[in-house]
């Protein structure tokens, strides 16, 4: 990894799961050999099944992550900064799960996968660390496929347009980063199931505008709405 470049993405990794709370040299230790990658548009990752010689860090863009079901592409994600891609394949079966291809131009840090285990052999208080990070986002995944099954689909796209914002309350505008129909395979919706969720949520204030366009009157309004086991 390039000098210049290492207390960048040393500040971002603090926010990346895997090495959220660990001190900074154990990290500068675990990342050598590791680079920086910008890839294009459209590029391939890595595809399901393939053997674990590297695991990425997003820094910048985003990255679909999908799975092959009775011979359909099935979206299970859209990774963006700073989810960390390839880890639990790299400590469990050895073969990526998913299939990763980059929807824009995304800057990513690969890290050998082999050099890391063999770092982790030496230090098992950080292993013990990284599998205690990885059960809780796991955890965290199952709350997600359940609010997927219980949400309607209103409330799964307007809880997805939270994510884009950091605002508590107010009005914001914000832009859908990809393509609508990528966000709907994501949300587990077909693309029309998605425009009439667009509808719905006009009625809490919501207001779907060409290019992409979002605009939220309320951002607390919106998350009240999301967070109701009911809607009538």
């Amino acid at each position: 990894m390039a000098l210049e470049l290492d207390r960048e993405v040393l500040l971002q990794l603090q926010f990346a799961p895997l090495f959220t709370g660990l001190a900074e040299k154990d990290v500068r230790g675990l990342l050598d050999g590791a680079e920086v990658l910008v890839l294009t548009h459209e590029h391939d990752l890595y595809r399901e099944g393939q053997p674990v010689d590297r695991f990425f860090v997003v820094l910048d863009g985003h990255v679909e992550l999908s799975l092959e079901v009775d011979g359909r592409k099935s979206v299970v994600e859209v990774a963006r900064r700073p989810t960390v891609l390839g880890d639990a394949a790299m400590f469990g079966s050895g073969r990526y799960i998913m299939s990763a291809r980059v929807l824009t131009q995304a800057r990513l840090l690969a890290i050998p996968a082999q050099a890391f285990r063999a770092r982790l052999e030496e230090r098992m208080d950080i292993l013990l660390h990284m599998l205690t990070t990885m059960s809780l986002r796991l955890r965290m995944l199952v709350r997600q496929i359940a609010e997927l099954k219980l949400k309607t689909t209103a409330q799964r796209l307007g809880s997805f347009l939270l994510t884009m914002t950091e605002a508590e309350d107010g009005r914001v505008e914000l832009r859908f980063p990809y393509d609508k129909r990528l966000v709907a395979d994501q949300l587990g919706m077909k693309p029309e199931s998605l425009s009439r969720a667009l509808g719905k949520l006009a009625r809490v204030g919501v207001e779907s505008r060409p290019d992409n366009l979002v605009v939220i009157a309320d951002v607390e309004r919106l998350r009240d709405f999301c967070a109701e086991d009911e809607v009538g």
